[in-house]
């Protein structure tokens, strides 16, 4: 069997980690559109946001821009990359309005959306808006229950469902998607006893923001579980989305690391740890390590920038790092 051939995608910088801090907001949001432009004139297959409405690591009264209003943006300021979310929390809205929002950029971008979904985590952030934060089992069944909905308002006439959490009494979705047969649904999250179920039973695609070795255990812990419900473990696409930042020479990694704005943004763990973990380094370090997940089967790098909003390490990527990479996963 063929391997996948590999893509790039790139975080836009939307505030969600400080990254607009003391700039006003026009400044702000025309930054973030040139940021995206600027990924797509550079090949980038798709340009991702998050969806959080607060900033970390820690909470500051400072733009943080909402994804979905952002995407919808977006999809009038690019003409071809791929727009999505890592990823949508199911908790934040109601399921059918999620997938009628989402249907509408699909249409507003000719086709171009990418569906991503999790069961959330930031708690705060659900006490700051006054949305109830459920227990991680609650959450994960939420999941569940909008993964099998949604592929439902996109394609059926009227669909009624009455789950725990989910209720829909002749429900319809009008614009359903343009993409064929439906916009791809990316399930975000690793968590091995129930998340990866999930995920074998709905998602087109995984997230895992994870070192190497987990990588491959959760990956083949996936595998197991389509061919459970016999399913093609292929069927499923492997995304990574890590940290990254190009630097010239090891002196500059090292002093970006020892750096206020350097290592792991929330500073839990050390420097060895992060720049195992993510994808930082010079050009032929960083190309070592990405290198070693396309062999353990990612098809797929969505990228945060380190140095986002600026360009150097977006740039990077794509014109030093890839070429070094290999183009397709192992067949």
């Amino acid at each position: 069997m063929a391997g996948r051939p590999v893509r790039h995608g790139a975080f836009v910088p939307q505030g969600w980690k400080l990254e607009y801090l003391g700039v006003d907001a026009a400044t702000a949001w025309s930054t973030t559109v040139d940021f995206a432009r600027h990924a797509e004139e550079l090949g980038y297959d798709h340009v991702w946001v998050y969806d959080h409405v607060e900033t970390v690591p820690r909470r500051e009264r400072t733009h943080t821009f909402e994804a979905f209003t952002t995407l919808a943006a977006l999809s009038q300021r690019t003409e071809r990359v791929e727009l999505g979310q890592l990823v949508t929390c199911v908790g934040y809205r109601n399921v059918g309005l999620l997938a009628k929002e989402a249907a509408g950029i699909d249409v507003m971008s000719g086709g171009r959306l990418i569906l991503g979904l999790g069961a959330g985590w930031y708690e705060r952030e659900y006490q700051a808006y006054g949305w109830t934060y459920p227990g991680d089992r609650d959450r994960l069944a939420m999941l569940d229950e909008a993964l099998e909905v949604i592929p439902r308002l996109w394609s059926e006439e009227t669909v009624d469902f009455d789950g725990r959490f989910v209720r829909l009494d002749g429900a319809y979705c009008e614009p359903q998607p343009l993409r064929a047969p439906r916009p791809p649904l990316l399930v975000g999250g690793g968590g091995e006893r129930v998340t990866l179920r999930i995920a074998a039973r709905h998602a087109d695609a995984t997230n895992w923001q994870v070192g190497l070795e987990a990588f491959v255990r959760k990956s083949g812990l996936l595998a197991r579980y389509c061919e459970e419900i016999g399913r093609d473990p292929a069927s499923v696409v492997r995304t990574h989305g890590p940290d990254c930042l190009v630097v010239e020479s090891e002196a500059d990694l090292r002093r970006w690391l020892d750096s206020p704005d350097g290592g792991h943004l929330w500073g839990r763990v050390g420097h060895d740890e992060y720049l195992a973990d993510n994808l930082v380094g010079t050009v032929e370090q960083v190309a070592e390590k990405a290198a070693a997940f396309v062999e353990a089967g990612c098809a797929e790098f969505i990228l945060w920038f380190r140095d986002a909003p600026g360009h150097d390490s977006l740039t990077a990527w794509m014109q030093d790092v890839v070429p070094l990479l290999p183009r397709t996963t192992p067949g």
